[in-house]
């Protein structure tokens, strides 16, 4: 019975590992179908994964031999020395998301209750990254560079968890690969010169990961570890809601790729209780969030993503943000007596309406949100165009680097495959088939593929990098 559960599991992983390798496959042709200077991005990126072939294990090992702590603090002088000099040298004036994330952080900086909630009650998770910037606010003063600032210090600080974690998979040069490909990540270099919440929740749900792989490793303090992993993601969920899919990435690992492992006593006394853990604060922490939320709104805030949904079911705006959708969300919202509540749960009922009175034709309008999703990596690049020049060269370079990442992750995807890694590696790809399924049902856009792209990288370097000494005995070992 234990053999059969145990091939049957091995099954089920390689079928999750070839979705994922398809899922890539298709992001990929996405990409190269759109033709003119995504197609060169394809070409180009194959150009860019024979270099990284050739020089990133060289360079990777090159830095391993420093040490840890050594290797550590020369990635990380390099990732602060590039990061901080593209947000000095481009200076964007916020518009848009990023003028709104902006005032209402200085809103709440100055204002125990701000004005205008209602949009934040709509909208709940502008409150996470805005409450969070408003804290540095009080602290620092509104300088003209400090959202900048700390988008550098959050990539130095997710980088360095992009270390810890490939140093774990995959030895020291692992680790340094990983925080070199993320330093040299064109488009993310290009977002720190914005005010987004994409580097601070994508720290927090790696940093919740890094948790989880260091219990995996250690096996101490199961209640203790998850507590942390849950608040941790709790945090995440505040600032943007897809810290479902870690968690769910998390069950489907324990529970349905290596539900075996549960049966001994070892590793059931750690991951029961951890698990555990994390959902209880997970969920005992989101009435504590919303409660704060309410008292600095001034409003209960909504819990059900209707106009989100709404959008994901435009056929004509491509699942994206349009006009029409905005308006009929403002409509329900400013009828008197309505709830930010009761306005997003119209918003699901018309989004609801539209599907089944057959206005969207599901398939073609899943592959154009998979194309805005995955097909490209350039959206930052029409964010920044009113400062930087040279666009399409900065498109092709973040295109060019992009592909390369799909390639190498796949190619990472077979590795693990043919070795039948069962550890918490295997949290990479179920990540970012959920983030890849979430997003089939709600608004999409370019840049919502963010946290992907360190998974991405961490994915690469499992390829590009063999295991170092023993370290596949401990992913054989690991509890």
């Amino acid at each position: 019975m234990k053999a059969k559960g145990t091939k049957l599991a091995q099954a089920l992983t390689w079928l999750m590992l070839s979705l994922c390798g398809a899922l890539l496959a298709a992001a990929l042709l996405l990409g190269a179908e759109q033709k003119g200077e995504r197609l060169t991005g394809v070409v180009l990126g194959v150009v860019v994964l024979a270099a990284a072939w050739y020089l990133l294990p060289r360079l990777s090992r090159l830095l391993a031999s420093l040490g840890t702590a050594r290797a550590w603090a020369v990635l990380t002088l390099l990732c602060l020395l590039l990061k901080g000099a593209w947000v000095v040298l481009v200076r964007i004036p916020p518009a848009g998301d990023y003028a709104t994330y902006w005032g209402y952080a200085n809103s709440l900086a100055q204002s125990a209750v701000i004005d205008g909630g209602r949009y934040m009650a709509l909208f709940p998770h502008l409150f996470g990254y805005a409450a969070f910037l408003s804290w540095l606010i009080r602290l620092l003063g509104p300088s003209e560079l400090l959202a900048q600032g700390l988008n550098v210090a959050l990539t130095a600080l997710s980088g360095s968890l992009l270390f810890l974690l490939g140093r774990r998979w995959w030895g020291l040069a692992g680790g340094s690969c990983a925080y070199l490909l993320w330093i040299l990540c064109p488009s993310q270099t290009m977002y720190n010169a914005l005010v987004l919440s994409e580097p601070l929740y994508t720290t927090l749900l790696l940093g919740a990961i890094a948790l989880l792989v260091l219990g995996e490793a250690r096996g101490r303090r199961p209640v203790l570890l998850g507590a942390a992993a849950g608040g941790l993601l709790r945090l995440a969920q505040g600032v943007r809601p897809i810290a479902l899919v870690v968690i769910l990435a998390l069950l489907l690992w324990r529970l349905v790729l290596r539900p075996d492992t549960l049966r001994q006593g070892t590793s059931r006394r750690f991951w029961l209780p951890l698990m555990a853990a994390l959902l209880a604060v997970y969920g005992l922490t989101g009435p504590m969030w919303n409660a704060h939320l309410a008292r600095r709104i001034g409003e209960e805030p909504a819990t059900t993503p209707g106009y989100s949904v709404l959008v994901g079911t435009n056929q004509a705006s491509g699942g994206r943000w349009n006009q029409g959708d905005s308006d009929l969300l403002f409509s329900y919202s400013n009828q008197p007596g309505t709830t930010a509540q009761q306005a997003q749960e119209q918003a699901l009922a018309a989004a609801v309406e539209r599907l089944t009175a057959g206005e969207t034709a599901v398939l073609p309008l899943l592959k154009e949100k998979l194309r805005v999703f995955l097909g490209s990596d350039d959206a930052c690049t029409g964010y920044c165009a009113s400062v930087v020049r040279h666009t399409k060269l900065f498109a092709r370079a973040c295109n060019s680097f992009y592909y390369a990442a799909l390639l190498l992750a796949g190619a990472g995807l077979i590795r693990l495959g043919r070795r039948r890694v069962d550890t918490a590696v295997l949290l990479l790809p179920l990540c970012v088939l959920g983030l890849t399924c979430a997003q089939a049902l709600v608004e999409v856009a370019g840049r919502y593929h963010y946290f992907l792209l360190p998974l991405l990288l961490l994915l690469g370097t499992g390829f590009l990098l063999s295991p170092g000494p023993g370290t596949a005995e401990k992913i054989q070992k690991s509890p």
